[in-house]
């Protein structure tokens, strides 16, 4: 009974952690404001968390960026050192610009596109 018990305290605490607040997170990435040039592309931590070496073209200086976007993570394999990353605040699609394309990637949450 005890085994049972965890199995489906467990079983809720999954299904409880997929659950994303679609809004919430588009409104968070509405205000992100990014121009760089990819430097370094570490590997992701826990699945979702970017971890970058950049040239920040709005102030010309060499950082690091680290964030826990998600957004970044579904693209993370198109990205490559030498792309420069452009979103735009208020907009909710981010472009990789490429030496010969570019992607742009709209934001999507559990089926609907978000503008």
């Amino acid at each position: 009974m005890k085994n049972y018990f965890l199995f489906i305290l467990g079983l809720f605490t999954l299904s409880n952690c997929e659950k994303v607040d679609c809004n919430k997170s588009a409104d968070y990435y509405r205000k992100m404001d990014m121009n760089f040039i990819l430097i370094k592309k570490k590997p992701l931590n826990h699945g979702r968390e970017v971890n970058f070496k950049i040239k920040n073209n709005q102030n010309n200086k060499d950082e690091n960026y680290c964030d826990e976007n998600t957004w970044f993570a579904w693209h993370y394999a198109d990205f490559e050192e030498g792309d420069t990353i452009i979103k735009k605040k208020g907009e909710t699609v981010f472009s990789i610009h490429k030496k010969d394309t570019v992607l742009s990637f709209i934001y999507e949450c559990n089926g609907k596109i978000y503008k």
